[in-house]
């Protein structure tokens, strides 16, 4: 048996928010669950998710949303929150900018 490789989960966070989507069956909300696994400690997010899973008398369906109602209770990584911060001021920079630049174009009328 050959193992292939997912090309577009390049990260431990991609492969992570790629498990949580799946067991919580959103695969459609990985953005979702990309930026909690950012946010929070790999082993807290995998024994949440596996608690939310076992839960007898919860509907499959509304997985997703208690496991993001139960992260209330879970402590952030605070050596990630800063470079978080940072990205996301560089990215508006970098967005802003990108807008405010104008081309060497005429006008036409």
């Amino acid at each position: 048996m050959r193992f292939d490789r997912d090309t577009h989960l390049h990260s431990r966070e991609h492969v992570l928010a790629d498990d949580l989507s799946r067991a919580m069956l959103e695969p459609k909300r990985f953005a979702a669950y990309l930026g909690i696994a950012e946010m929070y400690h790999e082993s807290d997010l995998r024994a949440l998710a596996k608690r939310v899973v076992q839960k007898p008398d919860l509907d499959p369906q509304n997985r997703g949303k208690y496991f993001f109602g139960a992260l209330k209770g879970l402590t952030k990584r605070p050596e990630r929150l800063g470079e978080l911060k940072a990205k996301r001021r560089q990215l508006i920079k970098r967005c802003s900018m990108r807008y405010a630049q104008t081309t060497n174009r005429r006008r036409t009328s």
